[in-house]
């Protein structure tokens, strides 16, 4: 991600495999699991692991995160610059709450 004009997927494939990373992190450090099902089970793996920790925020962010993981990793369609930015920047966010947690 570094010119205009590059496209997103190889980024954001990239992102969505470290929120993924995070949330692993999380449940396996709070429940002792991690979610080995489809994607589109993490947040509620996370759910299950952090109860009200969990802020909605944050689950949406992350469900935000993982909706792009079939069309970046798998799709057609090429992925423009800024909507790689746009979803580091959720990733970002997602991540500093997720090592905070990790902190306690």
């Amino acid at each position: 991600m570094s010119e205009t004009g590059d496209i997103g997927n190889p980024a954001m494939s990239q992102i969505v495999n470290a929120a993924i990373a995070y949330a692993d992190a999380l449940t396996g450090r709070f429940a002792g699991k991690i979610n080995r099902a489809d994607h589109a089970g993490v947040v509620k793996t996370m759910r299950d692991a952090l109860g009200n920790r969990l802020p909605a925020a944050q689950a949406s962010r992350l469900r935000s995160i993982l909706d792009e993981k079939d069309e970046a990793q798998y799709g057609i369609r090429a992925k423009s610059l800024p909507e790689a930015e746009s979803l580091l920047d959720k990733l970002e966010k997602f991540a500093e709450w997720a090592e905070k947690e990790l902190e306690v």
